[in-house]
């Protein structure tokens, strides 16, 4: 008797899963906005494989009309919904190069660099491939659509992947730095002076320039990167204790 009960409970949440999902399906006589919208609503579903389906026929089926384009878009704001990072920043590159008049060439640039973005490694001593990708894409926005809405978020978002960049350098330089391989950290603190100025890490990257050359005796070398100390960080402890290590 309990076993049958509870074969009946099962099979009525299947049924009832199953009539909770509304079936949505394309029609010959839908207009391209009608059939956009019914994509569109699986994904407000959080039915994003649906959605993407959905979308690539609206695409083929519609060619000719505007929304192919928007379904493009669509189509990776599901990947990204989705976390399915690049995958989104890949098809949102792929629009930019298809559609680059598009008045939405913006929203794809800063989408990209948000995707690309998510692949960046919180741990700095890990992977961080993809964080030159989402400087790029953030970079692109502020550099063509300096008024777009999206700037002013692009301009943040470039800052913390700028910053990245900047730690990462300083970590291997560091590393370098500390088992005494003088020369290979010495690119590694140059990098950020040049790619990363005006970062939290530019200060402790000179620091170490002007020690390393010091190491090797490159006193010219150590003349001058103590003087962009100096001009730069005047008032800093880092500073002044450079000039009693360098002339002592």
């Amino acid at each position: 008797m309990f076993r049958s009960i509870l074969v009946i409970l099962v099979l009525l949440l299947a049924f009832g899963s199953a009539c909770s999902k509304k079936q949505v399906k394309l029609y010959p006589e839908d207009t391209d906005q009608e059939a956009l919208d019914k994509c569109l609503y699986l994904s407000q579903k959080k039915r994003f494989e649906e959605s993407v389906e959905c979308l690539e026929l609206v695409k083929s089926r519609y060619a000719s009309s505007p929304v192919a384009s928007e379904a493009e878009l669509k189509i990776a704001d599901n990947y990204y919904r989705n976390k399915e990072w690049l995958l989104a920043a890949e098809t949102y590159k792929i629009f930019v190069q298809l559609h680059p008049s598009s008045p939405k060439l913006d929203y794809a640039y800063y989408r990209a660099g948000l995707a690309y973005s998510r692949k960046v490694s919180k741990k700095i001593d890990r992977d961080q491939s993809y964080l030159k990708e989402a400087e790029d894409s953030f970079t692109m926005v502020l550099r063509l659509f300096p008024s777009s809405p999206y700037a002013k978020l692009a301009a943040s978002k470039l800052g913390q992947m700028r910053g990245k960049g900047a730690e990462k350098h300083f970590y291997v330089g560091r590393f370098y730095y500390k088992f005494g391989e003088y020369r290979a950290a010495i690119p590694r603190f140059i990098a950020i002076l040049q790619d990363y100025p005006d970062t939290p890490w530019e200060e402790d990257a000179l620091y170490y320039l002007v020690l390393s050359y010091h190491k090797l005796r490159m006193q010219d070398k150590v003349e001058a990167a103590l003087s962009l100390m100096e001009d730069k960080y005047a008032d800093s402890k880092k500073t002044k204790e450079l000039r009693k290590k360098v002339k002592s």
